[in-house]
Protein backbone atom coordinates (compact mmCIF):
# COMPACT_ATOMS: atom_id res chain seq x y z
CA UNK A 1 0.00 0.00 0.00
CA UNK A 2 1.39 3.42 -0.77
CA UNK A 3 1.55 6.38 1.59
CA UNK A 4 -1.41 8.20 0.05
CA UNK A 5 -3.64 5.18 0.66
CA UNK A 6 -2.57 5.04 4.29
CA UNK A 7 -3.20 8.75 4.75
CA UNK A 8 -6.67 8.52 3.19
CA UNK A 9 -7.61 5.61 5.46
CA UNK A 10 -6.30 7.44 8.51
CA UNK A 11 -8.33 10.50 7.58
CA UNK A 12 -11.50 8.40 7.21
CA UNK A 13 -10.92 6.58 10.48
CA UNK A 14 -10.17 9.71 12.46
CA UNK A 15 -13.49 11.40 11.69
CA UNK A 16 -16.08 10.18 14.17
CA UNK A 17 -18.69 11.87 16.35
CA UNK A 18 -18.19 10.72 19.92
CA UNK A 19 -21.23 12.44 21.44
CA UNK A 20 -23.62 9.94 23.00
CA UNK A 21 -27.05 10.84 24.37
CA UNK A 22 -28.23 7.36 25.21
CA UNK A 23 -27.01 3.89 25.95
CA UNK A 24 -27.84 2.86 22.38
CA UNK A 25 -25.71 5.72 21.02
CA UNK A 26 -22.89 4.74 23.35
CA UNK A 27 -23.01 1.12 22.23
CA UNK A 28 -23.15 2.13 18.56
CA UNK A 29 -20.17 4.46 18.96
CA UNK A 30 -18.32 1.83 20.98
CA UNK A 31 -18.90 -0.71 18.20
CA UNK A 32 -17.59 1.80 15.63
CA UNK A 33 -14.52 2.46 17.76
CA UNK A 34 -13.86 -1.26 18.11
CA UNK A 35 -14.07 -1.67 14.33
CA UNK A 36 -11.76 1.28 13.77
CA UNK A 37 -9.33 -0.10 16.31
CA UNK A 38 -9.31 -3.42 14.43
CA UNK A 39 -8.67 -1.61 11.14
CA UNK A 40 -5.89 0.47 12.69
CA UNK A 41 -4.22 -2.66 14.04
CA UNK A 42 -4.33 -4.17 10.54
CA UNK A 43 -2.90 -0.94 9.08
CA UNK A 44 -0.17 -1.01 11.69
CA UNK A 45 0.80 -4.55 10.68
CA UNK A 46 0.65 -3.60 7.03
CA UNK A 47 2.85 -0.54 7.39
CA UNK A 48 5.40 -2.49 9.43
CA UNK A 49 5.50 -4.99 6.59
CA UNK A 50 5.88 -2.20 4.04
CA UNK A 51 8.77 -0.69 6.01
CA UNK A 52 10.50 -4.07 6.08
CA UNK A 53 9.94 -4.39 2.32
CA UNK A 54 11.43 -0.94 1.69
CA UNK A 55 14.48 -1.83 3.80
CA UNK A 56 14.90 -5.18 2.04
CA UNK A 57 14.54 -3.52 -1.36
CA UNK A 58 17.23 -1.00 -0.39
CA UNK A 59 19.62 -3.76 0.63
CA UNK A 60 18.97 -5.62 -2.63
CA UNK A 61 19.63 -2.50 -4.70
CA UNK A 62 22.77 -1.69 -2.73
CA UNK A 63 24.05 -5.24 -3.18
CA UNK A 64 23.36 -5.04 -6.91
CA UNK A 65 25.30 -1.79 -7.25
CA UNK A 66 28.22 -3.24 -5.30
CA UNK A 67 28.19 -6.42 -7.42
CA UNK A 68 28.00 -4.47 -10.68
CA UNK A 69 31.06 -2.42 -9.80
CA UNK A 70 32.94 -5.38 -8.31
CA UNK A 71 32.39 -7.45 -11.46
CA UNK A 72 33.74 -4.68 -13.67
CA UNK A 73 30.33 -3.89 -15.10
CA UNK A 74 30.72 -0.23 -14.40
CA UNK A 75 28.52 2.17 -16.30
CA UNK A 76 29.27 2.94 -19.90
CA UNK A 77 31.38 5.78 -21.24
CA UNK A 78 28.41 8.19 -21.37
CA UNK A 79 27.69 7.61 -17.70
CA UNK A 80 31.35 8.13 -16.82
CA UNK A 81 31.38 11.43 -18.65
CA UNK A 82 28.31 12.53 -16.68
CA UNK A 83 30.11 11.56 -13.49
CA UNK A 84 28.20 8.45 -12.52
CA UNK A 85 30.13 6.50 -9.93
CA UNK A 86 29.55 3.83 -7.35
CA UNK A 87 29.76 6.34 -4.51
CA UNK A 88 27.24 8.67 -6.14
CA UNK A 89 24.83 5.84 -6.87
CA UNK A 90 25.07 4.50 -3.32
CA UNK A 91 24.63 7.97 -1.84
CA UNK A 92 21.57 8.66 -4.00
CA UNK A 93 20.10 5.29 -3.06
CA UNK A 94 20.74 5.97 0.65
CA UNK A 95 19.01 9.38 0.49
CA UNK A 96 15.97 7.88 -1.26
CA UNK A 97 15.87 5.06 1.28
CA UNK A 98 16.05 7.35 4.32
CA UNK A 99 13.36 9.65 2.92
CA UNK A 100 11.02 6.77 2.15
CA UNK A 101 11.49 5.05 5.50
CA UNK A 102 10.96 8.34 7.35
CA UNK A 103 7.70 8.90 5.49
CA UNK A 104 6.45 5.45 6.38
CA UNK A 105 7.58 5.89 9.99
CA UNK A 106 5.62 9.14 10.24
CA UNK A 107 2.48 7.36 9.06
CA UNK A 108 3.15 4.56 11.56
CA UNK A 109 3.36 7.15 14.34
CA UNK A 110 0.07 8.64 13.17
CA UNK A 111 -1.54 5.20 13.32
CA UNK A 112 -0.11 4.56 16.79
CA UNK A 113 -1.39 7.94 17.99
CA UNK A 114 -4.83 7.30 16.54
CA UNK A 115 -4.92 3.88 18.23
CA UNK A 116 -4.22 5.55 21.56
CA UNK A 117 -6.96 8.10 20.92
CA UNK A 118 -9.45 5.35 20.10
CA UNK A 119 -8.58 3.48 23.28
CA UNK A 120 -8.91 6.68 25.33
CA UNK A 121 -12.28 7.45 23.70
CA UNK A 122 -13.64 4.03 24.63
CA UNK A 123 -13.11 4.50 28.38
CA UNK A 124 -15.72 7.24 28.96
CA UNK A 125 -18.24 5.41 26.79
CA UNK A 126 -17.80 2.23 28.80
CA UNK A 127 -18.12 4.21 32.03
CA UNK A 128 -21.27 5.94 30.74
CA UNK A 129 -22.88 2.60 29.87
CA UNK A 130 -21.97 1.15 33.27
CA UNK A 131 -23.40 4.10 35.19
CA UNK A 132 -26.59 4.21 33.12
CA UNK A 133 -27.16 0.48 33.58
CA UNK A 134 -26.49 0.71 37.31
CA UNK A 135 -23.20 -1.14 37.15
CA UNK A 136 -20.15 -0.43 39.26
Amino acid sequence: MNLKDYLLLIEEISSIDLEANSIADSRRILAELNERERILNELRKSIKSDIKHVKRDFLDKRRKINQDYANGRSPGIVSRVRGKSKVKELKKLEVEHVTTVQSYQEVKYMIDDLLLQVMDAKKPLNNYIKTRLGGF
